[in-house]
């Protein structure tokens, strides 16, 4: 702990490989139920074990899948998983990024969109126009996060990036201090250095992030240079000392950069849109599917299976398995009560 701020750090679980059985499970007893005493869970996957997928019943036809690069790796181990249960069930997936899956659900092209950043409230209004005649409405779903981390030049001296709701990571300008590395804490000679921001391209999801946690709700220009890939980004940002970028913690370790942690202040309210029944900090993004489904009446059986096993044990096992942050308990079952029936067990 520095000051009023605390250091927020996601753990990353890596698990093997470990598929559905190909019929339903018996219900579980937790010890919880029997009165005995547990001992805290060390690996959050085993607080999620109770929550196996249970299918109301076997269900067959074709999902298709399209969106986020971020999320096309689970989504295979979704399909693979999900098939094991259901043999006569397709999941075709389509890459292309958040800004293409949701254009594809849109158009009908897609059953589920793949998205790394949250729906806006004017994609929502063009949803309901179209979606409002067929009986349809839009229900997004989180399923995953994403440690995100800033990296700068490997002789940048800053250790940590300090953040907060009102000013994002570019705090308050002093008296005569430009868009300068001492914007963001520096002193000595980095304090000078030119504050350059590097990042991927509008659309993604990750650029959605950088430009929500960059300046808070302040109004601050900052000139953005884009990148078409995160190795490009990367390279950029070791080739500057004035350099600032923003990628997954997935996304690797790359020579000439070092990750500097987001330090956030320990009385910063949650995040206005923070996923229910979540405690997790903005440096964490939520990764989503949205779906359209009836107005009225249930859900295609296909899409209420999909769902549901992506919201239980087996579904986060395939989370964990990409190296993403699985889904908590408390997360799941906001989720399971927000959406009722569907994917209730």
């Amino acid at each position: 702990m520095a000051g009023n701020a605390m250091r927020l750090v996601c753990v990353v679980v890596l698990v093997a490989a470990i598929r559905a059985p190909a019929a339903p499970a018996e219900p579980s007893v937790s010890p919880a139920d029997t009165g005995a005493v547990v001992a805290p869970a060390t690996d959050p996957l085993d607080d999620l074990e109770p929550l196996g997928y249970q299918p109301l019943g076997i269900v067959s036809g074709t999902l298709r899948l399209a969106g986020s690069t971020t999320l096309q790796q689970p989504a295979a181990f979704w399909s693979e998983g999900f098939s094991a249960v259901h043999p006569d069930a397709a999941v075709g997936i389509q890459s292309g990024g958040s800004e293409a899956g949701w254009k594809a659900l849109l158009e009908g092209a897609a059953d589920v969109a793949l998205l790394s950043r949250p729906v806006s409230e004017m994609e929502r209004r063009a949803f309901e126009k179209t979606a409002d005649a067929v009986g349809k409405k839009l229900v997004v779903i989180p399923v995953a996060f994403e440690r995100l981390v800033w990296i700068v030049h490997a002789d940048n001296p800053v250790a940590e990036i300090h953040w907060s709701p009102d000013t994002g990571v570019v705090q308050t300008a002093a008296e005569g201090v430009g868009l300068t590395w001492g914007r963001l804490g520096a002193d000595g000679e980095q304090a000078g250095v030119p504050l350059r921001v590097h990042a991927t391209e509008l659309g993604s999801g990750t650029r959605w992030h950088l430009d929500r946690l960059l300046t808070g709700t302040a109004s601050v220009s900052v000139d953005v240079k884009e990148h078409a890939t995160i190795k490009d980004l990367a390279v950029a940002v070791a080739a500057d000392r004035g350099g600032l970028g923003l990628i997954g913690d997935n996304d690797g370790v790359w020579p000439g950069v070092k990750s500097s942690p987001l330090l956030i202040p320990a009385e910063a309210d949650p995040p206005a849109d923070a996923v229910p029944g979540s405690e997790r900090t903005p440096d964490c993004r939520p990764l989503l599917v949205a779906i359209a489904v009836p107005t009225e009446g249930e859900w295609p059986a296909i899409l209420r299976e999909f769902v549901a096993y992506v919201l239980s044990w087996q579904g986060q096992l395939d989370v964990a398995q990409d190296g993403l942050l699985p889904l908590s308990r408390s997360e799941i079952l906001a989720q399971r009560e927000i959406l009722g029936g569907p994917v209730e067990r």
